[in-house]
């Protein structure tokens, strides 16, 4: 499933008329599947559902008319429609003259004082914001703005009051996800066509409500060359090493990780046993000796390379010697969780990744991240195709700015840094994106707070390297991991609720994720 921006769905869209298909049709589609929504949540909400009050507030462009042919056709179904036409000019969208009754359209400019406004609001079961969709441009302003505090100020005193979205909700910008104070929230968004990068952006994704992508007749081959791709079910699940009846342990791949000290123990185990859990056939640990007795206690299947460490418990400078001479026995490694930063640890990061070693297929995550931030151009010494796996925080040390965990970084300066450093970003936090060199990006369409406490990260790492080990590619990895941890997190919050999950429930879910997702019954 693509995401397009708005450039590229204005290009989609003139390129239907290549195909043949008008921009009538792409708008009675858009405004039945709307209608369609409608109709099926006012079903769920109430037996009743065709004495329901629905307004239907547009504008005068394209988002306008998609909003006034599904009111066409509620009203045509039984519901009782008012389309408020809220257009500084007064200009009506001509798919009005499709209506049944002229009279089911009243213009702001008749209602000066908006008491009209404002009494339709109370009386409707459902509104339907069909004002601009993806074509804002500039603040909202005057009469328009004075709509939506009245629209606002409902659904402050009545929750039972539903709003429904065409393409965007007005007031935020549908390519940044940037939002305005005046904007509204609403229950749901209906993407027409295809996702938009602010469904799946902060701060404009806690006001989208849940996301409806709906078909309005656009060819698929048109979006063929867009290279935002929303994960999905279906894109998965051929991407999940199979499992043949004839294996043996080595069929699927063994895994080193290196990581690991005093102070992070639990790294160790949540990095590998993630590793095992999605299916590597054997796991390694080259952890400090100090901690391998604990480890040992919780993870028996792990195998350990003997390295050095410090009086202090963390690894030795010296232990990267070790790691290359086992190196060649090991189809993936993944290097970083719970490393801890000291003189030593960052002279053995320095000595694997910064040293011209060509390591097998590589995940760089946590700790190892910051003390690569600290080397100017390290990515000139470190130039071979890696994963990184950075939260916010690390992306901006990696990159130079100063900035706190909350602030969005740009795809495209993910994109930017990706190609400059030859590394996939696996860039961490609500709707994880995954950004390849080539300037692919596959966005994660999930944003779970029960996976926000310590450790996820480890796991995620484990899940990465461990499906590389199993052969997958690079960047096939990086996605079908952040999408099965994705997964398993849902499932998780739906048995558990959003708050109280923590990183080793993550463990024991995966393998039933992905046996679910398999289509097996478990």
């Amino acid at each position: 499933m693509k995401i397009v921006n708005t450039d590229q769905m204005r290009s989609i869209e003139q390129k239907c008329l290549e195909y043949g298909i008008s921009t009538d049709v792409l708008m009675e589609n858009a405004g039945r599947a709307t209608a369609e929504i409608c109709k099926s949540i006012l079903l769920k909400k109430s037996q009743a559902s065709k004495l329901s009050n629905i307004l239907i507030i547009s504008g005068s462009g394209n988002n306008g008319g998609d909003a006034i042919v599904a009111g066409r056709l509620l009203a045509e179904w039984g519901h009782k429609v008012t389309i408020y036409n809220c257009s500084k000019s007064g200009k009506i969208h001509e798919k009005a003259s499709t209506l049944p009754d002229p009279n089911m359209i009243i213009s702001s400019q008749s209602d000066p004082t908006l008491d009209l406004f404002a009494s339709l609001v109370s009386q409707a079961t459902l509104v339907v914001d069909g004002i601009i969709g993806t074509g804002i441009n500039g603040e909202l302003s005057g009469t328009l703005k004075l709509i939506l505090e009245i629209l606002k100020t409902r659904q402050e005193n009545d929750n039972k009051l539903i709003v429904v979205s065409i393409d965007i909700p007005t007031g935020i910008n549908a390519d940044t996800g940037q939002i305005q104070d005046s904007r509204i929230t609403v229950d749901v968004t209906i993407a027409l066509g295809y996702p938009k990068p602010a469904h799946y952006t902060m701060p404009a994704a806690q006001h989208c409500g849940s996301i409806s992508i709906v078909d309005i007749g656009i060819p698929n081959i048109i979006a063929k060359d867009i290279a935002s791709e929303l994960i999905t079910d279906e894109l998965i699940i051929s991407k999940i090493p199979s499992r043949p009846l004839n294996a043996h342990k080595g069929t699927f791949g063994k895994v080193l990780f290196a990581g690991g000290c005093q102070r992070y123990k639990g790294a160790s185990y949540l990095a590998t046993r993630a590793a095992s859990r999605i299916g590597a056939g054997l796991v390694t640990a080259a952890v400090p000796p100090s901690i391998q007795l604990g480890l040992v206690a919780k993870a028996p299947e792990i195998t350990y390379l003997m390295i050095p460490e410090t009086r202090e418990g963390y690894i030795d400078s010296d232990a990267d010697k070790q790691i290359i001479r086992a190196i060649k026995d090991y189809n993936a490694v993944l290097i970083g969780c719970g490393l801890g930063i000291t003189d030593s640890t960052t002279t053995f990061i320095d000595n694997l990744l910064l040293s011209n070693y060509q390591l097998p297929s590589l995940v760089v995550d946590a700790d190892a991240l910051t003390i690569l931030s600290k080397t100017t151009n390290w990515y000139k010494k470190f130039d071979q195709l890696a994963i990184l796996t950075p939260h916010a925080g690390e992306m901006s040390r990696l990159i130079g700015l100063d900035i706190n965990s909350k602030t969005h970084i740009p795809t495209e300066t993910l994109i930017k840094f990706s190609n400059k450093w030859n590394k996939i970003i696996v860039m961490k936090g609500p709707f994880t994106r995954i950004v390849s060199p080539s300037g692919l990006v596959f966005i994660n369409p999930t944003a779970n707070p029960s996976l926000a406490s310590a450790g996820t990260g480890d796991v995620l790492g484990g899940m990465i390297a461990g499906l590389l080990a199993q052969g997958t590619n690079m960047i096939d990895a990086a996605v079908t991991g952040v999408y099965l941890h994705s997964l398993t997190g849902q499932s998780l919050k739906n048995m558990m609720g959003d708050a109280g999950v923590v990183a080793s429930d993550l463990l024991n879910e995966l393998p039933l994720t992905i046996a679910r997702l398999k289509g097996l019954n478990v």
